[in-house]
């Protein structure tokens, strides 16, 4: 070992003796000698020796060229050389050994709480567990990866700076601590939910779902982003499709940290990946080759081809999207920089809706855009039978009598014409009897005294005020606060409880005044109609929640700003989870109308299927009806 091996190891937080036992030992052939640590008082000695002359097992004897001894005049010998095997050679430092790798069980209790229950994946540096959190009774996340080292305290640092991150697009960092020489990182678990590399399997998407992915990916990493976080790993295993329809992004920073990934341009290469799971959605094809359960993009001339040259019918604006993301000029549109820049362009794109039911407009035949059908994750019984279980799940088809045969069924038909017959025959007769007998016969509305029928009277009966859906929305901001869920406000009104849009939470409360004046949404509800009420069922209850009812009587579009919205229809609160908003004083006809949260209640914990992420002020909206007359 030399001197210089000893100070590298000292830079690198290593004791002397670490370094003696990871670097190799020079020894005879004909001898073995067990490496023995060197303690510090000896590599302080060894180091400054060697400043002096190369160090072996037995120090070679200095030697002295002959032409250096040889006096002027007089023939001199040689000096016989060194010995090859006292040849002075230079010893590399060891490098610090890697810790070893995490060794956990089933069953293992992590913080007195996390219970890994099945290992999900495992590779030299970390493992994936599912695990129980027992305090709350709900299954988790877990990563585990050995402590000590640079690799662990970035893991450290990158789950502290995602947990700050209350964007509901990302899958939640919940806890991050160390134990017994461990390092795990625990995240929420959603079992309602497939990767890209499931949902690619089949067909790539048809464009209502990859606008709705290169939306919400583009936005959720600009906002990422403008906190100081980026990804470095957006591939199709680590961004997640929702049951419900919304996306999900798995292991911002974490994933990077974990896998030891960097960059000099993160914003660059965050927005590349976002291109490359635009063009995986838009041709089912990867761009750096056969990965993911995806054939490798084909390339002309050393350029990749755009989606229009692999698929027909390919939406012209999503493929350009998709090539400028991945740093390519498009009509002379430059490459996207930043998340930021792309998200900005998508959200300038006319919103592309699904088809209507039997509406095909171009692009390829139906059958290249099969129904998604999500991973099932529990039994569901319905109605009309059991769908959850036995040998295919179907339905048994309702059992139709078979029509009647033979003499008796002709003797049945027979006797019904012969009935209809004499029924025919008695009606012309009792009409014929009433014709022509010469009497006049008073009607029963004739008034009295002049013989007159009088005209019917005009019908007084007042409209019935009808509640219902919308047809559309849109979230909006509102005093400065940017959208933080646009794509989940359609569930808002699907005619399902169990989905939902939510805000992200705040550390102070009720009233909403933290880098925003409240959260909106823009309604549509079809034509102009006149407003009674709005009624919204909430996530939470507890005192309490805020929220007005504005229109925008003028309007001959959708609003994108409250500024819009002139007209206030009526306001309330509560402290439970729904709240009816009455419209007040003179009535208002609108078709486009604005809903306003300012005020939220604080929640602790998780409510039903409402799953909070962060204990804080913050609700959600499960339904919104409004209830109008025509």
């Amino acid at each position: 070992m030399t001197g210089d091996a000893a100070n590298n190891g000292s830079a690198n937080g290593d004791s002397a003796a670490e370094i003696a036992d990871a670097a190799p030992t020079r020894v005879p052939a004909t001898e073995v000698v067990p490496a023995e640590p060197a303690s510090a008082e000896d590599a302080s000695t060894e180091s400054a020796s060697a400043e002096d002359e190369p160090v072996t097992h037995k120090r070679a004897k200095r030697t002295k060229p002959a032409e250096a001894t040889a006096r002027p005049g007089t023939a001199s010998e040689p000096e016989p050389a060194a010995p090859e095997a006292a040849a002075v050679e230079p010893v590399e430092p060891t490098p610090a050994a890697e810790p070893a790798p995490p060794r956990v069980n089933r069953g293992t209790r992590l913080a007195d709480r996390y219970r890994l229950e099945h290992r999900l994946s495992q590779n030299g540096r970390s493992e994936t567990w599912r695990a129980v959190d027992e305090k709350l009774r709900r299954a988790v996340g877990v990563h585990i990866v050995p402590a000590g080292g640079e690799h662990g305290r970035a893991v450290i640092a990158a789950a502290r700076a995602a947990a700050l991150m209350g964007d509901p697009r990302f899958v939640q960092v919940l806890d991050c601590a160390e134990q017994d020489g461990l390092i795990y990182v625990v995240k929420e678990w959603l079992p309602d939910a497939d990767n890209l590399t499931k949902v690619f399997e089949s067909a790539p998407l048809p464009p209502h779902e990859v606008y709705e992915l290169s939306r919400a990916v583009a936005q959720a990493m600009s906002v990422a982003h403008r906190a100081g976080l980026s990804h470095l790993r957006l591939t199709p295993e680590n961004v997640l499709r929702m049951h419900t329809g919304q996306y999900k992004i798995v292991g911002l920073a974490v994933e990077a940290a974990l896998y030891g990934h960097d960059s000099t341009d993160a914003a660059r290469d965050d927005t590349h990946a976002v291109g490359r799971l635009m063009y995986a959605a838009l041709t089912r094809r990867w761009v750096e080759g056969t990965e993911y359960g995806l054939q490798a993009a084909p390339f002309t001339g050393g350029k990749l081809c755009a989606p229009g040259q692999i698929r027909a019918g390919v939406d012209d604006t999503l493929a350009a999207l998709a090539m400028r993301a991945l740093g390519h000029e498009v009509k002379h549109e430059p490459a996207f920089g930043t998340p930021g820049e792309l998200s900005a362009a998508i959200g300038a794109i006319p919103e592309i809706h699904p088809p209507e039911q039997g509406e095909f407009v171009g692009g390829p035949e139906q059958d290249e855009y099969p129904v998604y059908t999500p991973t099932p994750t529990r039994t569901v019984y319905t109605s009309t039978g059991y769908t959850g279980g036995g040998s295919n799940g179907s339905v048994r088809p309702p059992v139709v009598p078979p029509p009647l045969g033979g003499r008796f069924g002709a003797t049945v038909k027979g006797t019904v014409a012969v009935l209809v017959v004499l029924a025919i025959v008695l009606v012309t007769w009792q009409v014929a009897s009433h014709v022509g007998d010469g009497e006049e016969k008073e009607g029963p509305l004739t008034r009295q005294g002049d013989g007159k029928s009088p005209s019917a009277a005009p019908s007084t009966v007042a409209p019935t005020p009808v509640s219902k859906p919308p047809i559309g929305g849109k979230e909006i901001s509102i005093g400065g606060g940017s959208p933080i869920q646009p794509e989940a406000v359609k569930s808002t009104f699907d005619r399902n409880p169990s989905t939902y849009w939510r805000t992200n939470y705040m550390i102070d409360g009720p009233e909403i005044t933290y880098n925003r004046k409240g959260y909106g949404i823009v309604y549509d509800l079809g034509e102009v109609r006149e407003l009674r009420s709005a009624v919204i069922t909430l996530g939470a209850g507890g005192p309490h929640t805020d929220i007005k009812l504005m229109a925008a009587p003028d309007a001959k579009s959708m609003p994108t700003s409250e500024g819009a919205f002139k007209v206030k229809v009526g306001e309330n609160t509560t402290n439970g989870t729904e709240l009816k908003v009455d419209a007040v004083g003179k009535p208002v006809r609108a078709q486009y109308v604005l809903l306003v949260m300012t005020a939220m209640p604080k929640v602790d914990s998780s409510i039903g299927d409402y799953q909070i992420y962060n204990a804080g002020y913050q609700n959600a909206w499960r339904e919104v009806t409004f209830t109008t007359l025509d």
